[in-house]
């Protein structure tokens, strides 16, 4: 049996031969286990894909750290961050952080966009309110302004008109005002570029005039030698308006108003303005007037206590007295006079109204500014866009 088991030496030339027939197909099924190994150009862009995810890595900053992906509720990806490096196997952590990475990435960048809309969303329509708002009070007050000077057929003699009237006044400021607002409101709720340029530089404008004129104001105001100048002026509108003040209703109305509100009789400065009433044709002391008033001042001027009847004709017999004889019956200083006193009482509330203007004015040019620049790099982007859809020509 022993020596039938073992093979003789032909048998053992054979199964030399078959093997070694058998060896090629051998090789090359064990050839099938081996690693494809990467040409030279995978390679490459392999390495160019790394290089980038580096790159994007490393800009990314702290949206690699554990903490960053855990508020991403990326615990998956920070339990592996954590085991790979428990292992000392960091090799892929890049490549198993680069979902949770650009989906924050993703998210930061619609939120900005979000916050972008938003914000030009508000500038665009507190423009358009601002404007419309505007623009519809001066197109009111020109329509008052013409309504109230056509009625009762006002005539514009001279520049002085231009002061002493108020519906020429109101008809001017409701012009500027609708002037001004005009392109703001149109440009706003168009975002047009050009109308919203005419606008704030239309409202610096008027911005710069309201500040210099402010300032000449204060300097004058804070000069003795300048205020007693700048007197002069508003007393020879006052005078013009005492002189027809029986002859245009226009000045009367004026005239008595001005009086009412500040507590003053005639024109000058002084405790003695009520004199001032002489230079009118009516109420002069000479012995020539035939009128019934004569001597008199307006019944603006008079003061009234309450629970006094009132009695129309108590400026009556005033002006040829003294001062000490008359006050307990009329105001006696002159308007200009009484008109610095307001202005010493109010002073904190027209500053802060003046000021409150301003800031307005202020933040309506910055708005607008900040408005085309918005719109400006919108629309570049919207070309570039537009060229990148553009099939390439040949």
């Amino acid at each position: 049996m022993a020596e039938n088991a073992r093979d003789t030496p032909e048998e053992v030339e054979k199964m030399d031969d078959s093997d070694a027939a058998s060896s090629p197909s051998h090789s090359q099924s064990r050839a099938t286990f081996v690693p494809v190994v990467d040409t030279p150009e995978e390679v490459y862009m392999t390495d160019d894909s790394d290089a980038a995810s580096s790159l994007s890595l490393s800009q990314s900053g702290p949206l690699m750290s554990r903490s960053s992906l855990i508020e991403e509720d990326d615990t998956d990806d920070a339990d592996d961050i954590d085991a790979e490096m428990a292992t000392g196997n960091g090799v892929d952590i890049r490549r198993k952080s680069m979902p949770a990475i650009m989906r924050r990435l993703s998210s930061i960048q619609s939120t900005i966009r979000t916050h972008i809309r938003i914000q030009n969303f508000l500038l665009k329509y507190i423009l358009f309110f601002f404007n419309f708002l505007s623009w519809v009070a001066g197109l009111v007050a020109v329509g008052v302004g013409l309504w109230s000077l056509l009625d009762d057929g006002g005539i514009i003699a001279d520049a002085v008109d231009f002061v002493l009237d108020p519906s020429v006044i109101i008809v001017i400021l409701g012009a500027i005002t609708f002037i001004v607002a005009f392109p703001g409101c149109l440009g706003a709720v168009r975002e047009n570029i050009i109308l919203l340029r005419v606008f704030h530089i239309s409202l610096s404008l008027v911005l710069v005039i309201e500040i210099v004129a402010g300032t000449l104001i204060i300097v004058f105001y804070s000069n003795p030698t300048a205020r007693e100048n700048l007197r002069h002026a508003p007393e020879k509108v006052l005078k013009k308006a005492i002189v027809r003040y029986k002859d245009d209703d226009y000045y009367k109305v004026w005239m008595d108003n001005i009086q009412k509100q500040f507590k003053c009789c005639g024109v000058s400065h002084t405790d003695e303005g009520y004199k001032d009433w002489q230079l009118n044709t009516y109420f002069n002391c000479t012995r020539l007037n035939p009128s019934i008033e004569r001597c008199a001042v307006p019944f603006s001027c008079c003061i009234f206590y309450p629970g006094e009847r009132i009695n129309m004709m108590c400026g009556f017999g005033k002006t040829n007295k003294t001062k000490s004889d008359v006050e307990e019956w009329i105001y006696t200083q002159g308007c200009v006079k009484g008109f610095g006193e307001w202005l010493g009482k109010h002073e904190q509330i027209i500053l802060l109204t003046a000021g409150g203007v301003i800031t307005m004015q202020l933040l309506g040019v910055i708005f607008a500014r900040i408005f085309v620049k918005r719109v400006t790099k919108q629309r570049v982007r919207w070309k570039q866009i537009r060229r990148r859809q553009e099939p390439p020509t040949n």
